[in-house]
């Protein structure tokens, strides 16, 4: 049976969770369009075109979503050279050591929302912004929320005036990655 996205295959009554499937309020539905296997109580469906995967070298791009002393948690949204979601759209962690400046606080190199552009260093995820192109590409006023401008290699908002630091891309405002 051929099955897409949004369709409803079972309930959790019935079935376990397989790939290409998610549970919402005890029912299953296809993540991905495809061909629907039920196989040992378990419903997967088999997606028509094989979704990407992350591995390590990619080049990613994601949203900081959480900051803490020497990490960052960076939702992931997109893989380079790919025109589809991820099979893992889910966190990636970013560690100071993988900044590539010398900073005493992870805050100093990027922030909460920040659009960063990253390589991925291994499959757990763990990401890396050291090489020169890779950063934060698009950077948010702590103050007023505005989305800063690079002026003479300085972040700073246009809104209130105040002056931010972060580790930059190469391709920070340009709209590509």
């Amino acid at each position: 049976m051929i099955v897409f996205p949004g369709d409803k295959v079972g309930s959790v009554e019935e079935f376990k969770v397989g790939n290409g499937v998610y549970e919402e309020n005890g029912e299953l539905f296809a993540s991905v369009s495809g061909v629907l296997q039920i196989e040992d109580k378990k419903v997967n469906v088999v997606s028509f075109k094989k979704i990407p995967e992350l591995k390590k070298g990619d080049v990613v791009v994601g949203r900081v979503v959480d900051v803490r002393n020497s990490f960052a948690m960076v939702e992931i949204a997109r893989k380079k050279g790919e025109d589809r979601n991820l099979a893992h759209t889910g966190l990636a962690l970013l560690h100071i050591s993988n900044v590539g400046e010398r900073v005493e606080n992870i805050e100093s190199a990027i922030s909460y929302f920040d659009i960063v552009k990253a390589r991925v260093i291994d499959t757990s995820p763990k990401i890396s912004i050291k090489e020169p192109d890779m950063g934060v590409l698009k950077a948010y006023c702590g103050s007023c929320k505005i989305e800063l401008v690079l002026e003479g290699g300085k972040l700073k908002c246009p809104n209130c005036g105040k002056e931010e630091r972060r580790k930059v891309s190469r391709s920070y405002g340009k709209g590509e990655w």
